[in-house]
């Protein structure tokens, strides 16, 4: 799998993630981390970023984790914590590790911090396999 050409194919295909600014820097067998950069939009009433952002982040950094074996994958269920009130961050750093890659479901734990390593939220991801080759797309 060539992990540089599936970051710019998820780059290139997703436009929710362009229009929130979620950009995955890493994927490899397993693994993913992504980043937002925090701007006005992402921000709720009381001036914390929007759990709905939080969430988005999360969802796809595990997903992109789950796809680092080379077939698309479909959220079949989640569950966020959130810790701490992300307030006056800058950026949103997300990691997702595989906990359990199977043949129909795959589970993935990620974590959320801001720029100083603050723990944001924790979260688990489901994944179904949908049996559909990357490479052949």
């Amino acid at each position: 799998m060539d992990y540089d050409k599936l970051i710019q194919m998820r780059i290139d295909k997703n436009k929710f993630d362009r229009y929130v600014n979620i950009q995955v820097t890493e994927i490899r067998e397993g693994y993913a981390k992504g980043e937002i950069d925090i701007a006005e939009k992402h921000m709720n009433i009381i001036q914390s970023v929007h759990g709905g952002c939080i969430f988005s982040l999360a969802d796809t950094v595990a997903g992109s984790a789950a796809v680092s074996h080379g077939e698309y994958m479909t959220t079949v269920s989640a569950n966020i914590n959130y810790l701490s009130p992300a307030m006056g961050v800058e950026k949103l750093i997300a990691e997702a590790t595989e906990v359990k890659y199977g043949r129909n479901i795959s589970v993935y734990d990620v974590s959320i911090s801001d720029e100083k390593g603050k723990l944001i939220a924790r979260g688990s991801f489901s994944y179904y396999n949908l049996k559909v080759s990357i490479e052949s797309q």
